[in-house]
């Protein structure tokens, strides 16, 4: 491993996909495996040498290796994926800056996204990018932080027992912090219990390694699974950092620090963002940031990607919170729509919430109970899970078990002027409704 991160030093741009940018890295062969046990990114490896993008290639196929024995650039290891995390690990050691892991069921990016606004202020933050928080994307991040930061933010992404453990050994975190427990992945955990487990495992790893977390006092099962670690560092009701909710749907709350308050206005719809944003200015206050750029930051994020994202179209308003879903992110959005007084005709789009498993007819028999009816002009629910659920026979529902269908009658009603709510899991591509 001392060799091979010999050449890190000197081509320090690391990558799986030779469609990335960037040249004159390690690019790592990763994927599936063929009968060899030969990954599927070695096909790959002598584009990425030929084009210039690679001056190493970690391959871990021995043919292609035999091909190029003279070749020192092709450098053969039995796992690429097992490789390019413990070239990980060893550049973690190298690493001074701290560390903050941020896990938890929903809400992970959206934090990630205001604590770096928050810390930038002060400091040079490095920060998870896209969705690379899995086993390959959190070493591919820890190898994208080079000593130039002072301040590291890296996402964990889990869907089954002992991944969010694995992710935060590799990370080795100073500092932790677990948003909440709500139903995602229901149907790969299996039940709550084991979703709860399996956040807890973040915590786990911080307490056997005496670092600290942050906790949030809002959420009592948040502070009985941080129970048993050294130190903790407690946000919300009863702590030094608290917030009180002053309007929405666009939320606007006060900040309370000790004895000073800020009101801050974020570009965030829905009180149910308040937890990540004090845990946001927690770490901020935590890290000696004062509390008018803490502000600053928390105001400056504008929701992308799908996230909360508010968007024109037709003389509408579009909010698109269609990058995933699961029950409970449903619930709270819908909540906070049907709590909302807005002066537009609301229409509410839902896809299906996938990944439920043995639960999905259970939970979206639940999403359904749960609409109001009277509060839209037009609900527009998207998926065959939701034939397997007892739908109200009412003129203002309908049901499309075809995105392409759902668009052309929400094309045929000519809405002017109305307010489109939109959520689904990824897979059901909801914002392609609204492209022209």
């Amino acid at each position: 491993m001392e060799g091979l991160y010999q050449h890190y030093l000197k081509h320090p741009f690391v990558f799986i996909d030779t469609r990335k940018e960037g040249s004159n890295g390690i690019f790592v062969a990763v994927g599936q495996k063929d009968a060899r046990g030969a990954h599927r990114g070695n096909q790959f490896a002598e584009l990425a040498i030929n084009t210039g993008k690679a001056a190493y290639a970690i391959i871990n196929d021995a043919e292609l290796k035999q091909r190029y024995a003279e070749d020192a650039r092709y450098i053969l290891v039995e796992d690429g994926e097992k490789a390019l995390q413990e070239f990980a690990k060893h550049h973690r050691k190298q690493l001074n800056c701290p560390i903050i892991a941020i896990a938890g069921s929903n809400g992970k990016t959206t934090i990630k996204e205001l604590l770096h606004r928050v810390l930038s202020h002060q400091y040079k933050t490095f920060s998870t990018q896209g969705n690379l928080n899995n086993h390959l994307g959190v070493p591919l991040s820890l190898l994208s932080i080079d000593t130039s930061y002072e301040m590291a933010i890296l996402e964990i992404g889990a869907n089954h027992l002992e991944e969010t453990r694995f992710l935060a050994e590799l990370i080795e975190p100073d500092y932790g912090l677990v948003t909440n427990c709500g139903k995602d992945h229901l149907g790969e955990y299996g039940s709550i219990e084991n979703i709860i487990k399996a956040n807890k495992e973040l915590y786990d790893v911080l307490k056997e390694n005496n670092k600290p977390a942050f906790v949030c006092t809002n959420d009592p099962l948040l502070v009985e699974i941080s129970e048993g670690l050294s130190n903790r560092i407690f946000y919300g009701k009863n702590a030094l950092v608290q917030a009180k909710v002053l309007s929405r749907p666009f939320l606007k709350f006060e900040l309370a620090i000790e004895t000073s308050k800020w009101a801050v206005q974020t570009n965030l719809f829905g009180t149910f963002w308040l937890d990540a944003l004090l845990g946001a200015a927690a770490v901020g206050v935590y890290f000696k940031i004062d509390g008018a750029s803490i502000q600053k930051g928390l105001e400056s994020y504008h929701p992308a990607a799908l996230r909360s994202q508010l968007l024109p179209w037709k003389d509408n308003k579009v909010l698109l919170d269609c990058y995933n879903a699961n029950p409970s992110s449903m619930d709270v959005f819908l909540a906070e729509i049907q709590e909302s007084n807005l002066e537009e005709a609301k229409v509410l789009v839902l896809g299906e919430m996938l990944e439920l498993g043995s639960y999905s007819q259970d939970e979206h028999q639940k999403l359904v109970d749960a609409i109001d009816l009277n509060q839209f002009k037009s609900i527009v629910l998207l998926g065959a899970s939701f034939l397997e659920v007892d739908l109200p026979v009412v003129q203002n529902l309908q049901h499309f078990e075809t995105r392409s269908a759902a668009k052309d009658f929400i094309l045929t009603q000519n809405y002017k002027k109305h307010y489109f709510f939109v959520k689904g899991s990824r897979a059901n591509l909801l914002e392609k409704i609204f492209e022209d």
